[in-house]
């Protein structure tokens, strides 16, 4: 994740160009600007936001109405370039917005090292700049946002980000995880499909399903939010087989709580209703910091005609997987869980 003494020195120039908030997406290689600004006591508010696409708009919307540097934050993979939207609308309108990124340097030759990064975000800003040495972070801030307000148009600041740190999901009373998936291995239909959200973690325990699950896993860990859009088409493709989706609560934030529309209205039309979408609600998208309130994803399920379930005790799993798979209907199961 980012150097903490780097997102310190981001957040420090931030302060002293009296920026009042930074929208963004709280994701793990994020997590040290997120502590940073925290720590500031609301002199820099953060506003999480779902999905981090939001953070971009919300950046242009603040310079248009007040004249200031709009800022957004974004952790890396599909969160960082779900910003260009935002930043393409700030660049039509040439308004003032400093795009903060907390990328891994992807593998390539020493002077292409950035290649992917700059290419994307170039062709959106007016400049991006690369904030490698903590020593110099507060200096290349501070250029950042004279080029913003220099204008027109945003610019992009690159923070380097490690490799992330392994989060541990556990069903709330102390259960591991684990039992979430034993319970379903005794119960898992044949030949089921299971499509994976962007959690190492999570495809991991997928792959030890019984033979014959079809797995819809990108090897790593797929895109936060991949999972439910995956699975609805996995059941228009193959309708008469059982479906899965396991989501992190990240996921069902950014794209899962839409998607549960589509499947309330498609449904009907299945010879099999079998899809179960499976949400670890660790009520928070950045570790250990509770950033958000609690979503009621089972109560979303119901209010949209479909089954929900939510299971806040490790005793109740094994019912909660039996009612879940012999539902009349698409079901939603809510287990609460700590990050």
């Amino acid at each position: 994740m980012a150097d903490p003494v780097l997102a310190e020195a981001v957040v420090a120039r931030l302060a002293a160009w009296r920026v009042p908030r930074v929208f963004g997406h709280p994701g793990e290689t994020a997590a040290p600007l997120v502590e940073a600004l925290s720590a500031t006591g609301g002199e820099v508010t953060f506003v999480p936001t779902r999905p981090g696409a939001s953070a971009a708009l919300m950046a242009v919307a603040h310079a248009r109405l007040t004249g200031g540097v709009g800022v957004c934050l974004a952790s890396a993979g599909a969160s960082a370039y779900g910003l260009l939207a935002g930043l393409d609308a700030a660049r039509q309108h040439g308004l003032p917005v400093l795009a903060i990124v907390a990328e891994h340097p992807p593998v390539a030759s020493a002077d292409d090292r950035w290649g992917p990064v700059d290419r994307s975000f170039g062709a959106v800003c007016r400049r991006v700049f690369h904030a490698v040495d903590p020593a110099r972070g507060a200096d290349l801030v501070e250029a950042a946002l004279r080029d913003a307000v220099a204008g027109p148009g945003p610019v992009c600041l690159v923070v380097p980000a490690g490799a992330p740190g392994r989060r541990r999901t556990v069903v709330g009373g102390g259960a591991a995880a684990r039992l979430v998936f034993e319970e379903l291995r005794l119960r898992l239909p044949r030949p089921g499909i299971v499509a994976v959200d962007g959690e190492p973690n999570l495809a991991r325990y997928a792959h030890r399903l019984p033979p014959g699950t079809t797995v819809l896993a990108e090897p790593g860990g797929a895109a936060t939010g991949a999972a439910l859009p995956a699975a609805v088409a996995a059941k228009l493709a193959a309708p008469e087989r059982p479906v899965l989706a396991l989501v992190t609560d990240d996921g069902m934030r950014s794209h899962g709580l839409a998607e549960l529309v589509t499947v309330a209205r498609g449904w009907p039309q299945w010879p099999d209703p079998r899809l179960v979408v499976l949400v670890f609600n660790t009520r928070s998208g950045h570790p250990g910091r509770q950033l958000a309130d609690d979503v009621p994803y089972a109560g979303w399920a119901r209010l949209l005609g479909l089954h929900g379930v939510r299971v806040d005790r490790p005793e109740l799993v094994g019912a909660a997987w039996d009612g879940a798979l012999t539902a009349d209907r698409p079901c939603v199961l809510d287990v609460v869980a700590a990050p």
